[in-house]
């Protein structure tokens, strides 16, 4: 069966419609393959795709006998919604690479609209748009993000000055970076540490300098990103305890709603509430519960019970004053 990749027939179309007459050679330079292979993809320009490409003597390369365009697969209309969706996530994630895709995207996705589909990118921006507002990052990450993006790809270990914020200092680090990934607008890398020796998640405007080592690093054994992941109920990770919750009829409603996480059970209760059982880090459910108000009670451990009845002491004192 003949093998090929779209993106390269695709390059390969250009370089002809410029009218620059490439030949064998120049296009297995610029796409770093053999010569089988370019015409290989020649032919299936030429006898799969109808492609009116023939061979000047006199200029030594290929030219298009009249005008023809690549022809992209069509798209449904819920395919092009999939693609605007996508395209308005990453205009979301500024001050990284990421971001000067979606203003190519844009351009892109409406030549790939199918023709019997009339509808242009600003206006389906106002036929719908995704709610979304992540935190803004005030820091112009982009360097560091390109840089730690190489290092992955590379497993080349890395040094870094980190701001800690719960201590308030900034301490020198060596990195292996494993992985990147996004909550709420900010992004964070996934590394083993060698100051604290285990794998820890450094945010990126944290990051107060960067330098890419020589030394190599391979990921250690068995560790799963999506596993590691998953652990978290929001962003801590480490520490997961089984949290029972109980949530009135009132709040009840919009908690049986949504999977909050992977390892939740829900109990419903004769009253109309219910009880949310989930493990995770303490530290982050209670800053998620205290947002519901009077609507929940912690119902064990008792440690943890203890630390919202002192938690809710600290603020009744200070709206006491």
């Amino acid at each position: 069966m003949k093998r090929f990749t779209l993106g390269r027939l695709f390059r390969i179309y250009e370089k002809i419609k410029e009218g620059t007459f490439p030949d064998v050679p120049l296009l297995m330079e610029e796409e770093g393959v053999s010569e089988r292979t370019i015409k290989r993809d020649i032919q299936t320009l030429k006898y799969s795709l109808n492609a009116p490409i023939a061979y000047s003597k006199s200029r030594n390369g290929y030219y298009f006998t009249k005008n023809w365009e690549f022809p992209f697969p069509e798209l449904s209309a819920g395919e092009v919604l999939t693609l605007f969706i996508a395209n308005q996530l990453l205009k979301e994630f500024k001050n990284t690479p990421l971001y000067e895709i979606s203003s190519m995207l844009s351009i892109k996705l409406e030549k790939l609209l199918p023709e019997h589909i009339t509808i242009k990118n600003e206006e389906l921006e106002k036929m719908l748009s995704l709610y979304i507002q992540p935190i803004k990052m005030k820091e112009n990450i982009l360097d560091i993000f390109s840089q730690i993006f190489d290092s992955i790809k590379e497993r080349r270990r890395i040094w870094i000055k980190y701001y800690t914020i719960s201590r308030d200092e900034i301490t020198e680090r060596e990195v292996d970076p494993y992985h990147l990934f996004n909550y709420e607008g900010i992004w964070y890398l996934v590394g083993y540490c060698y100051k604290r020796l285990e794998i820890r998640d450094f945010a990126l405007d944290r990051i107060r300098e960067l330098k890419i080592l020589n030394e190599r690093f391979n990921i250690i054994k068995n560790f799963n990103i999506k596993e590691y992941l998953e652990k978290s109920f929001r962003i801590y990770k480490g520490n997961e305890e089984l949290i029972s919750l109980y949530f009135d009829s009132f709040e009840a409603k919009y908690i049986r709603e949504r999977i909050w996480h992977k390892s939740q059970q829900i109990e419903e209760k004769e009253d109309g509430g219910l009880i949310l059982k989930i493990k995770a880090n303490k530290e982050e459910i209670k800053r998620w519960i205290i947002g519901y108000g009077s609507h929940v009670k912690v119902l064990s451990p008792e440690s943890f019970r203890k630390e919202i009845e002192e938690e809710i002491k600290k603020l009744k004192e200070i709206y006491d004053v």
